[in-house]
């Protein structure tokens, strides 16, 4: 398991859309702090915890880290790389791990990078200040990054699924259109709200409460379906 993961990690420093990727959620995020939210012009309040209660909850580009990290997943079916792991004895559930905490992992990244990069931008237009170091916020944070992970979890599933990188793809950006951002308007708010589709928008104990207990009843539910799907289909 962990020369999975070591491998894993070597194969992630050298995946060149993984840098366009993080270039891309920095330029959109400081945009979107500099020009929407620090923006003299909207009626928003003067400090950083706004920028950042803005940008945490958003998942507006959830549907571009499913394309990274379904690409990432879904090459080592088109190369044979899980198949060449399988027969070195490898167990499936540990190939299915390895991939499932780095693709998790990666997902993490490119939304803090999202989020910094909007206070960043914030900044440069209203200046930093201290209000956003308070430890609701922190809590606030690990919760939506835990939804996160379980988003990123459905695309590990689709993606073992598939075994093929176009598929994978596709599914993975429909599947968090749909889920992320369509599913809102044609259910009840407050039955939207309890999914890990629906990143927790205040910091209330309550509400992360609920938000926790979703993401990680998400994640269980995904793993499990993708670890059996993976233990019975042929690799090629």
């Amino acid at each position: 398991m962990h020369n999975l993961i070591k491998v894993e990690f070597y194969k992630l420093k050298k995946f060149q859309f993984g840098y366009i990727a993080m270039l891309f959620m920095f330029v959109v995020g400081y945009l979107y702090g500099d020009n929407r939210i620090g923006n003299t012009v909207f009626d928003i309040t003067d400090n950083t915890a706004t920028a950042f209660s803005y940008s945490v909850s958003d998942t507006s580009f959830v549907f571009f880290i499913s394309i990274i990290t379904a690409l990432f997943i879904g090459k080592d079916f088109s190369n044979r790389t899980i198949c060449n792991e399988i027969k070195l004895g490898h167990s499936r559930f540990h190939i299915l791990l390895s991939r499932t905490i780095m693709a998790c992992s990666f997902a993490v990244l490119l939304h803090l990078i999202y989020i910094l990069s909007t206070i960043v931008g914030f900044s440069v237009i209203r200046g930093f200040d201290a209000s956003l170091f308070r430890m609701e916020n922190v809590c606030w944070l690990l919760t939506v990054l835990l939804q996160l992970i379980a988003v990123t979890s459905g695309v590990v599933l689709i993606s073992f699924m598939t075994k093929k990188v176009s598929e994978a793809i596709a599914v993975s950006a429909l599947y968090t259109v749909i889920c992320c951002n369509i599913l809102r308007n044609f259910i009840s708010p407050q039955i939207y709200s309890l999914s890990c589709f629906c990143f927790v928008r205040n910091s209330s104990p309550e509400d992360l409460a609920f938000a926790s207990i979703s993401a990680f009843g998400t994640i269980i539910v995904f793993l499990t379906i993708a670890a059996g799907t993976f233990n019975k289909a042929e690799v090629r």
